[in-house]
């Protein structure tokens, strides 16, 4: 056994019988710049990739003790060589045919010139640049779909996940792992008024093999929020079949800001009809009222017994009321716009509330996101939001009960979530409880804390479940305003 290396070379194991043979390849490989080491022996090869990794190696097939053709396969199966050459006195198809078998990319004959070695290397290099351009374009591809910001995942028929990328931490709050680990965690997922509809669609892609679909659906947060989402399905394997090898893949996006902004488009469209339309009211009512109220005065002071007086009367003092809380309602309002952390605001407000709970034994639950981001707003006006929504919250409670307060952000929005346990029954109009019309205070509180948020560019929504009832405050992140302070 020869060994001549070079300390960054490509080395080259060379494993033939014949000395002569041993020595020509040796000097030649040198030349080339590689690193040969030559043994004569198939054994001695085996001793030597123990301990070392070799790129390429010329291997002749007929050998004592062991053929060429079984050593190959055992360096590869063993993964010590990259890539194997076979030598040869002569050549049968047989043998080429297991060669190829094995994995061998090149076969050269005795007696062979330098020319046809130089050949050979010439393809082993091109096929190294080959794999190594392979490798970076499956590397760049990895680090694209690992670090894209919505998820991607490979699904099997049965919702067992096969693969998701990092991007279900961002999103939803759980690690790969943990998703992974978990056969029903994709399913589980899924908002439970989404649940059916969503696992239809993917039942009937793997059902019928057409996998072109995309649909709006609602995650769940690990913390409990909602995610909007826009899930589709990207490539179908295995078409046509149901069975636990039919895997599908998939992409979820999330569309939690643009969900906002529509509804903050929506939101102020119909504060502009509302501002019109109570102006309006206002206007057509303000004098007709006014001579209603005075001639119930009169009758009540001409007819002391008269009842019909007094009901005119008192309708006619709810309707100025009505007028007057319109009147607020479409008051300007300046804002004065500074950094705030909603955090410390909703702690504070938490306090403040606290200290002045007479009747009621309350709880609040408080799940904040520490690293949520700042807002530019009103800090004023924010604290008059919160603390007017516990009340409303605590105001639907009992003796005791306990408050949910959360924080947590998407993409461009901070959210707020104020959610407790509710003995109304469920609202088909939960949109009312932000207009100007109603007779409570309660309802007067809603709607200020809306028309509030709304010149603040923020919005302010509601849900609610069979024994819950919770509103969101949602406020863009930090951002200097580019136009003068709102008034409405």
């Amino acid at each position: 056994m020869t060994i001549d290396k070079h300390m960054d070379a490509v080395k080259v194991l060379v494993v033939d019988d014949d000395p002569a043979v041993g020595r020509v390849m040796s000097s030649f490989l040198h030349q080339e710049g590689y690193a040969p080491v030559v043994c004569s022996h198939p054994k001695e090869a085996l001793e030597l990739v123990k301990d070392e990794h070799y790129c390429l190696a010329f291997v002749d097939i007929n050998m004592p003790e062991l053929s060429g053709l079984d050593l190959a396969a055992k360096l590869k199966s063993q993964k010590a060589v990259d890539e194997v050459i076979f030598i040869t006195g002569y050549g049968t198809f047989d043998n080429a045919i297991q060669a190829i078998k094995i994995g061998a990319y090149d076969y050269m004959q005795k007696p062979f010139g330098l020319n046809e070695v130089q050949l050979c290397l010439k393809r082993f290099q091109e096929r190294q640049e080959l794999k190594e351009q392979i490798r970076l374009v499956e590397q760049r591809y990895f680090n694209l779909v690992q670090n894209i910001p919505s998820i991607v995942f490979l699904i099997h028929s049965d919702f067992r996940l096969e693969f998701i990328n990092r991007a279900c931490d961002t999103m939803l709050g759980y690690t790969q792992d943990d998703a992974l680990s978990d056969p029903g965690w994709f399913v589980k997922r899924i908002h439970p008024d989404d649940h059916q509809r969503i696992k239809g669609l993917f039942e009937s892609a793997f059902h019928s093999g057409d996998s072109r679909f995309s649909a709006d659906c609602r995650f769940m947060h690990k913390d409990g929020h909602i995610i909007y989402t826009m899930i589709g399905a990207i490539i179908l394997k295995d078409t046509g079949r149901e069975d636990e090898n039919s895997t599908l893949q998939g992409m979820i996006i999330d569309i939690t800001d643009r969900v906002f902004f529509e509804r903050s488009v929506v939101q102020e469209e119909k504060m502009k009809i509302l501002g019109s339309i109570s102006a309006e009211v206002a206007h057509e009512i303000r004098n007709p009222l006014m001579a209603i109220g005075g001639f119930a005065r009169r009758l009540r002071k001409r007819f002391h017994d008269l009842p019909e007086g007094d009901i005119i009367l008192s309708e006619s003092q709810r309707l100025e009321k009505m007028l007057k809380r319109l009147a607020e309602y479409l008051k300007p309002i300046e804002l004065e716009y500074q950094e705030c952390l909603v955090n410390s605001i909703v702690r504070e407000c938490v306090d403040r509330f606290d200290s002045d709970m007479n009747e009621k034994t309350l709880e609040f639950s408080l799940n904040m996101d520490s690293g949520i981001s700042s807002v530019y707003a009103d800090r004023e006006i924010l604290v008059q939001i919160f603390i007017d929504l516990i009340k409303n919250a605590a105001s639907e409670l009992e003796k005791c009960g306990q408050i949910d307060i959360r924080t947590y952000e998407s993409d461009r929005t901070v959210h707020v979530e104020f959610k407790n346990q509710c003995r109304m029954t469920i609202s088909r109009d939960p949109e009312s409880f932000f207009m100007p019309f109603g007779s409570s205070e309660h309802g007067i509180d809603l709607a200020n804390s809306y028309r509030l948020l709304k010149n603040m560019d923020g919005l302010l929504s509601f849900s609610q479940g069979e024994n819950f009832m919770t509103f969101t405050v949602s406020i863009p992140k930090k951002d200097l305003p580019t136009v003068e302070p709102k008034i409405n």
